[in-house]
């Protein structure tokens, strides 16, 4: 195993649990260095496993050891050993000022320039803004979606036990948009919107309602609130890109980065 590393990051986003023969199912986490100079994807992380003093939520820092594997080329990448995370520091003690500048020099012009990107440099993560006013959330029974969603949204069976299986979607969400004028549709697999779903259940104890809430939620409130989409590829297909996170803030990165140029 090649030599450990020592890394200090701030969570960005946790995706939605994929399935393993070997782990029972792991989470991918998108982090950036301490510093901000650095988007990282940690893995695998058993996140269900974790002890409570473990546990990350979005931009708590931690701290943790891990190494790039070689059978990974993705340099964003870092295996991560699981024993040694440690939660350094909550969310709360960040302004949103302090959030954005953490990110905002990952923003990338499009994802089509993410795409590019990729080929001539192998970035596999990066921040895209959508156009503004282009963002529809699309709601799709797991039955009409296709293949892949289904693996993602229904791999709840495939888990082993003692593992309690997570709640079985019905439904897989997405978003359209353009970025850069080009016409984007996209699953989003960020952890988040499954839970608000299965909340909004909870709460108003009736799917339709729920529904509805997360529509409102997801296309109307998200996208006023300087809406950024956090993209990585997959290992095996790294020519495509999926949703991995959704970040937003009262604060509009471009004002913050015109207004940090003036000092």
């Amino acid at each position: 195993m090649p030599a450990l590393t020592t890394l200090r990051a701030r969570i960005l986003v946790k995706a939605y649990p994929q399935p393993s023969k070997k782990l029972e199912e792991t989470v991918c986490v998108a982090a950036v260095t301490e510093d901000g100079k650095r988007m990282l994807r940690l893995y695998p992380i058993r996140f269900r496993r974790l002890s409570a003093e473990q546990r990350f939520d979005r931009f708590d820092l931690i701290e943790c050891k891990g190494y790039q594997s070689s059978g990974d080329v993705r340099p964003e990448s870092y295996h991560i050993e699981e024993t040694s995370i440690r939660l350094v520091d909550k969310a709360n003690s960040l302004s949103n000022l302090a959030r954005i500048k953490l990110w905002q020099d990952h923003i990338v012009g499009s994802l089509t320039a993410l795409e590019e990107a990729q080929k001539l440099t192998k970035q596999s993560l990066g921040i895209v803004k959508p156009d503004i006013g282009s963002v529809k959330f699309i709601v799709i029974p797991i039955a009409e979606a296709n293949e892949e969603d289904r693996e993602f949204m229904q791999q709840q069976s495939l888990l082993e036990k003692p593992l309690t299986p997570l709640e079985k979607s019905e439904f897989a969400f997405k978003y359209s948009f353009t970025s850069g004028g080009k016409s984007h549709e996209h699953t989003i697999l960020d952890w988040e919107v499954q839970a608000a779903w299965f909340s909004f259940q909870r709460q108003y104890g009736s799917k339709e309602k729920a529904l509805d809430m997360l529509k409102q939620e997801y296309g109307k409130r998200i996208p006023a609130q300087n809406l950024h989409i956090i993209f990585g590829n997959q290992h095996v297909r790294p020519w495509q890109f999926i949703i991995i996170g959704l970040l937003r803030s009262r604060l509009s990165p471009d004002e913050v980065k015109k207004q940090g140029q003036l000092f």
